[in-house]
């Protein structure tokens, strides 16, 4: 048999350049955008988001995931006609989802505006979203394929391509449909989900024309029937898909229930809104960063895992995770100290609006615990153990309904809203990581790797982060943070170095930097 040769974390970090570079694309035109087309018609281009993304959540979540490990699965064993085999099933299946789901979107796209968001001009930009989800739901097949054969790159390719297509489309429509009203100008800002995706789609497909993974003759003959992997597939995507509805709808519960629960608390309609719209729109957008790493964690974790499990290498299964909670936490412990300490001067350079600096303190730490959730549940969805995760967010959920309730209505006003988030995702993770232990051998904890040496460098990070932030504050608030954040960055790599927390090699896997770092570390007889 084929031994793999591939490492999972150079593949998780391709996935996490693409995934922040498509993040910043996808946060920073909003702000141009906004100022365009004002908060009216800011408004009716948001409204169309929710539904894409409940149907997206749906119909692609859960299926990279499982393609991915069938076809890691298959390819260990050298049964090439059986990974083409679930590519072909999967994308018949995706393909016919998708249409169904696109029309239904497009056919709807009038009642929905009228009866579920009171505003009937929202309706093209539902339309206009519509073919977005049958792309990325193909798009979504193609991942799975490369990911299964921990190939990253075309997926950060087409999700990078996608994402600078759409920002595109938006300014072009905003440009040319400004004068005829803000709800031409929505929907067309609205079809970059489907520009970008169309694109996206015929850049993937290219490439996997032109794979070399796409091998007929097989070392095996493969004689499993159609509906078995039908079965296989939805086995594993389905609770996956599941658990990824549950952040949306935990998004959509958190609209009701803080600003209910804090005029509950005294508050006017006026004041719970605008600290929701703080907790939520301004310190959420900014923690959603960090995690595109601990999510290309996982997504590479699936189908590595169970490539090895199918070689029976239970050791190096361990050394896998030992590795991906160690990359895991060398990102989350900076960026969750960073925003604590650099909280104010954070959200005055970005919002001007230093009082929501009290929800990122507090929502912080929440990078943490959905860091360990993602990374523990990569894992078990690498053994096959795909409702664990399910379960535990939905634990986690409930824990975080009835204390967001209790811890407002108690006094601790938005602070308990965001602790509230902090405790739930808490509680999925250690559950995650409790039950991943039963199937993982002994030793990939090692708290002076995992959590003691990170945490050294992560304390001189914060001390130099304060105090040069104060130093340079005569330079303005905007640049001394932004200087503040880079200079601390880089102490906190090089302290990193010095207490040996990453090594020469893991620093080989980010390309140029690491080995820059490297250089500087030694010129400063750091190593």
């Amino acid at each position: 048999m084929r031994m793999p040769k591939k490492s999972f974390i150079r593949g998780a970090l391709i996935l996490s350049a693409a995934g922040i570079l498509s993040k910043v694309l996808g946060a920073v035109y909003r702000i141009p955008f906004a100022r365009i087309v004002g908060g009216e018609g800011l408004g009716i281009y948001q409204m169309a988001y929710p539904f894409y993304t409940l149907v997206l959540a749906i119909s692609t979540a859960g299926i990279p995931l499982a393609v991915s490990k069938l076809i890691a699965e298959r390819e260990c064993q050298e049964d090439y006609q059986g990974v083409q085999k679930v590519f072909r099933l999967s994308l018949l299946a995706l393909t016919v989802f998708g249409s169904v789901m696109a029309v239904t979107l497009f056919v709807a796209a009038d009642w929905i505006a009228v009866y579920m968001l009171n505003e009937p001009r929202a309706a093209l930009s539902l339309k206009a979203i519509a073919p977005a989800i049958l792309f990325t739901s193909v798009i979504a097949n193609f991942r799975g394929f490369f990911q299964g054969h921990q190939r990253m790159t075309p997926t950060a390719i087409s999700q990078v391509l996608e994402q600078l297509v759409r920002v595109g489309t938006v300014f072009v429509a905003t440009y040319f449909l400004l004068s005829r009203g803000l709800e031409l100008t929505a929907a067309g800002a609205s079809l970059g989900a489907s520009t970008g995706s169309f694109i996206a789609l015929v850049a993937i497909v290219v490439v996997y024309f032109v794979s070399k993974e796409r091998k007929e003759t097989s070392a095996v003959q493969n004689t499993e029937k159609s509906a078995v992997i039908f079965r296989q597939i939805f086995y594993l995507a389905i609770p996956i898909s599941i658990g990824a509805l549950v952040l949306p709808l935990m998004q959509i519960m958190d609209s009701f229930l803080v600003p209910g629960t804090l005029q509950k608390a005294g508050l006017s309609v006026s004041r719970a809104t605008t600290l929701f719209g703080q907790l939520s729109g301004m310190a959420g957008s900014i923690i959603n960063l960090p995690f595109m790493v601990t999510t290309s964690l996982a997504a590479s974790l699936v189908p590595s895992i169970s490539e090895k499990i199918k070689l029976g290498q239970s050791a190096d299964i361990r050394d896998s995770l030992q590795k991906g909670f160690k990359l895991a936490a060398v990102i989350v412990f900076p960026a969750t100290v960073g925003l604590m300490v650099l909280a104010e001067p954070i959200m005055t350079m970005l919002f001007d609006e230093p009082e929501a600096s009290v929800s990122l303190l507090w929502l912080a730490p929440t990078v943490m615990a959905i860091g360990a959730y993602q990374v523990a549940a990569g894992t078990l969805q690498g053994f096959g153990k795909v409702m664990i995760p399910v379960f535990s967010l939905l634990a986690g959920v409930a824990v975080k309904a009835i204390l967001t309730y209790i811890l407002i209505i108690i006094g601790l006003g938005i602070k308990g809203a965001a602790l509230a988030t902090v405790s739930g995702y808490l509680l999925a993770a250690i559950i995650n990581i409790v039950i991943m232990n039963r199937y993982v051998e002994s030793g990939w904890f090692i708290p002076q790797e995992q959590i003691i040496k990170p945490a050294i460098a992560v304390f001189a990070m914060a001390i130099f982060a304060k105090f040069s932030h104060t130093i340079l504050l005569f330079l303005g608030n905007s640049l001394a943070t932004l200087l503040a954040i880079a200079l601390s960055g880089l102490v906190y790599a090089l302290m990193l170095i010095k207490v040996k927390g990453i090594t020469e090699e893991e620093l080989s896997l980010f390309p140029k930097v690491g080995y820059r770092l490297v250089h500087y570390a030694k010129k400063a007889k750091l190593i």
